[in-house]
């Protein structure tokens, strides 16, 4: 992308500019077949994979609004791209390809809106403490997000997600709610904090024939429910602060099972 006076500034139109560019050079189209009707695709097909690329960038936009102003521009591009491709494919299924690279933006959307900062365990395991206190906190100094904390006496493995905060429109967490979540988990206990396409969870699963812990699975929040218990809970809900149970009593001991990262029910 060229150097402009203004370039300390991306906007959304740039980003799509960029990566349509990057689409044109880079898409294969089929030469057999009704040509004409892939003839007519072709700009939704490229204007698809603009955008899903662009929604991988979204975090650079640095004017004060742009992004909720992406998003919304990108919903809107994307139900207009595939209206045009079910109206050309419209009397028989939409083809394969185009069916995937619709899911593909829409999943790239769903990512950018929910995206938020998630810390993991650094220590061997860590056990937190109940959150009322932190949430409390939060909210009187303007957080209007959603939280997730390990439930409290519950032990967390290394490396399994500790917590997650995600504010409306996938923002940016500013340092200061950044800073007091890590004091309620233990500075030294988490690593700092990653950007991630929405929460993820982490269910310990159990053998039903014997209760026997068979394995820690993490999974995004938005795959669905493997089953399990979950050991993040969510303590703020859109800007309201959420009843969590107390630690249960007496020491639990963490399980020497494996931690699986998996990306849906079928991983």
């Amino acid at each position: 992308m060229s150097e402009t006076p203004d370039s300390a500034f991306l906007t959304w139109a740039a980003l799509v500019a960029h990566w349509t560019e990057f689409a044109r050079a880079s898409v294969a189209l089929p030469t057999q077949g009704p040509q004409a009707r892939w003839r007519k695709a072709v700009p939704d097909i490229i204007e698809l994979q603009a955008i899903t690329h662009a929604l991988g960038e979204v975090d650079r936009l640095s004017r004060k609004g742009e992004r909720a102003v992406a998003l919304d521009r990108a919903d809107l591009q994307i139900r207009a791209c595939a209206t045009r491709l079910h109206q050309a494919w419209h009397d028989e299924p939409l083809h394969p390809g185009l069916v995937e690279l619709i899911q593909d933006a829409r999943l790239a959307l769903a990512g950018a809106a929910e995206a938020g900062s998630e810390w993991t365990v650094q220590d061997d395991q860590l056990i937190a403490e109940h959150p009322a206190e932190l949430a409390d906190q939060l909210i009187a100094a303007g957080f209007a997000g959603t939280l997730m904390l390990p439930a409290p006496g519950v032990p967390l493995r290394h490396g399994s997600p500790a917590a997650f905060a995600g504010l409306p429109g996938g923002e940016e967490l500013p340092e200061q709610f950044a800073r007091a979540i890590e004091r309620h988990l233990g500075p030294a206990s988490v690593g700092p904090p990653t950007r991630i396409p929405g929460a993820r969870q982490v269910y310990r699963q159990f053998d039903f024939g014997s209760g026997r812990v068979v394995r820690d699975l993490v999974i995004p929040m938005r795959s669905g429910l493997p089953g399990g218990q979950p050991l993040l809970v969510l303590a703020i809900d859109r800007g309201a602060v959420l009843p969590v149970a107390l630690a249960p009593r007496g020491r639990i001991e963490l399980p020497d099972v494996p931690l699986v990262f998996a990306e849906s029910l079928d991983g």
